[in-house]
């Protein structure tokens, strides 16, 4: 069976999940800080599953299968440029990069970080939250080495490239330097506090589902004859 890729309805499809998730967030929201929920098994089990601060829930897996699908489709450009012999290792490098951020978005690996950079820094104010310090020299130096690449994509697919980064930043960086303000004065079980982190998740969710938009855009017009092909399995019964 062979199909095309229509890109504009995957990218719509994909923001209705994000809608989806953000009501179901801010519902979340409603429920922590308007009931006491201490015996109601539904109320707890509906912040589990919605709370965009929360771990191992819905917000999460889409978060970190977005970032692994932008991760397969930046392998499949790779190994598509490796069999006709062009240059390809950025085009891996990205892919490893985004597997590590799917893996990071799971497991938190840079929560890990946290206290020792707080130790190591004695961080305040907008480096109150000193775990993504590390994450910004590696994002500069990842920044310099990809220039040149980023400079050689068409025009269309930069241009979506750099909206999904601005996007990607602005929720993990720039919203993680104000949470991490508004924390440190008012603590992290305010209203307040809860509004910024939902945004900051929109944001970074948002950015992983345009690039994931400018890649299938890259391959539906940069490889023209890119088709997805799926045979079912023949089954031989002899009588």
């Amino acid at each position: 069976m062979k199909f095309g890729l229509n890109e504009s309805k995957i990218l719509r499809n994909l923001f209705i999940a994000v809608a989806i998730l953000l009501l179901g967030n801010l519902f979340a929201i409603y429920l922590r800080f308007n009931t006491t929920g201490a015996e109601d098994k539904v109320t707890r089990l509906l912040i589990k599953l919605f709370d965009f601060n929360l771990e191992a829930n819905l917000p999460t897996y889409f978060s970190s299968l977005m970032l692994l699908a932008d991760a397969i489709l930046l392998a499949l450009i790779g190994s598509r440029y490796k069999a006709t012999g062009k240059k390809f290792w950025h085009w891996y490098g990205l892919a490893f990069i985004f597997v590590f951020l799917s893996l990071d978005e799971m497991i938190q690996i840079h929560e890990q970080l946290r206290a020792p950079m707080e130790a190591l820094f004695s961080t305040t104010g907008i480096l109150y939250f000193a775990w993504f310090i590390p994450y910004i020299i590696i994002t500069i130096f990842i920044g310099i080495a990809y220039f040149k690449f980023m400079m050689r994509l068409p025009k269309h697919v930069l241009k979506l490239f750099i909206i999904a980064g601005i996007l990607y930043i602005s929720g993990a960086v720039v919203m993680e330097a104000i949470s991490g303000m508004h924390a440190e004065v008012h603590g992290e079980s305010t209203l307040a506090y809860a509004l910024i982190y939902s945004f900051e998740e929109t944001l970074e969710m948002s950015g992983a589902i345009v690039f994931f938009y400018a890649l299938l855009s890259y391959i539906t017009n940069g490889f023209n004859n890119f088709k997805l092909i799926f045979k079912s399995p023949e089954f031989n019964i002899d009588a």
